[in-house]
């Protein structure tokens, strides 16, 4: 008696949720556009670790989001400090507000 090991092929939707929709605003979107689909683990990661990510994507972006003042929302929520970072979320980063 043989036996195989069956492969899995994960689906589409799977696939889709092991990704972050960044979005990026100001001077931060003149260096890495409007929004990027980022590939993150399916146990999620932290947004340190996003914002690696981001920058082996695009040129520039690890200057543009270590810039003081940078300010994050997830899922359309402001964060401050450490902050964990699940599939399917929303991560926006915002430059520095100024007031008038």
């Amino acid at each position: 008696m043989t036996t195989t090991t069956p492969t899995l092929v994960e689906p589409s939707s799977v696939l889709a949720a092991c990704c972050a929709r960044v979005l990026f605003f100001g001077r931060i979107a003149d260096v890495c556009g409007r929004s990027l689909a980022v590939s993150i683990p399916s146990r999620g990661c932290s947004l340190d670790d996003l914002k690696g990510l981001v920058a082996e994507q695009v040129d520039g972006a690890a200057a543009a989001l270590g810039q003081p003042g940078v300010r994050v929302a997830i899922d359309q929520a402001m964060t401050r400090g450490a902050a964990w970072v699940s599939p399917g979320q929303e991560v926006a980063f915002l430059p520095a507000f100024s007031g008038g």
